[in-house]
């Protein structure tokens, strides 16, 4: 039981008495004190709680009466005093296009229903801060500063700390950082200049040590020649720009597991 949860303070919202309950049952387990975790039907009954009670997370359902998850995010948006409480959005699996919509209104965390305890778990914990990968390093080669601050931030939403992300402009430059890093996964553009993500993949692969490392290619390049050449010279993973966070996910769970 983290030691950590058990001061923290935090709010169940949905219209569904039973998954109150189940989830409470599954913060207890994590460390949560049973007096710590308030409970609210919808997003209305929600908002009135939050104005009495000081709490440090905030858990609702997307699909509620009166004021749904969506509406109930953007009105703490909205309100100073609560804007900054860290969000968790619960969804249906079968939603996850909703989960793109929800962070661009601010939500810092999803949970697909059903969910299995250590899933739950692992949200809390990305929620909350807690550096869920360890020491792992991730490079992200990108020539485009823009892109990289995407995936980086994408990465801390996911469970990664600042110090695990390694930035480079090109193959070039990234070839250069291996040599002087551990890095645990690469994440690399296809089109860049000087030398491109195949070129690239091509020379980590044929370095001992570094032919191991997992490579997933992001891209808005779905050329069928392009992909079966980086696939030859050793990419693990495509994904296509533009790009989810749950898809993200989906992809370093697979590459890191």
């Amino acid at each position: 039981m983290d030691s950590e949860y058990k001061t923290k303070r935090v709010i169940v919202i949905d219209d569904a008495p039973v998954v109150r309950e189940v989830i409470a049952k599954n913060l207890h387990k994590i460390g949560f004190e049973e007096d710590n975790v308030f409970q609210a039907s919808d997003g209305l009954e929600g908002i009135n709680m939050l104005r009495a009670e000081q709490v440090d997370l905030i858990i609702s359902d997307w699909n509620m009466p009166n004021m749904d998850g969506l509406e109930l995010l953007k009105t703490i948006k909205g309100y100073p005093e609560l804007a900054s409480i860290p969000f968790i959005m619960i969804t249906s699996e079968s939603e996850k296009e909703k989960v793109d919509e929800a962070f661009k209104a601010g939500v810092n965390q999803y949970i697909f229903k059903p969910f299995k305890p250590d899933y739950f778990s692992e949200k809390i914990q990305q929620t909350l801060g807690k550096n869920l990968y360890g020491a792992k390093q991730v490079m992200v080669v990108d020539d485009s500063p823009v892109i990289r601050r995407i995936v980086e931030k994408q990465l801390k939403m996911l469970g990664f700390g600042g110090f695990n992300f390694l930035g480079a402009g090109n193959g070039v430059l990234a070839l250069s950082l291996l040599e002087e890093k551990k890095v645990d996964l690469i994440i690399t553009d296809l089109h860049m200049p000087d030398m491109n993500g195949i070129e690239f993949v091509r020379e980590v692969r044929i370095n001992e040590k570094t032919d191991l490392i997992p490579v997933l290619m992001i891209t808005s390049d779905y050329n069928t020649n392009k992909m079966l050449e980086a696939y030859e010279a050793g990419v693990d993973e495509f994904m296509q720009k533009p790009f989810k966070v749950v898809a993200l996910e989906e992809k370093i769970k697979t590459l890191l597991n």
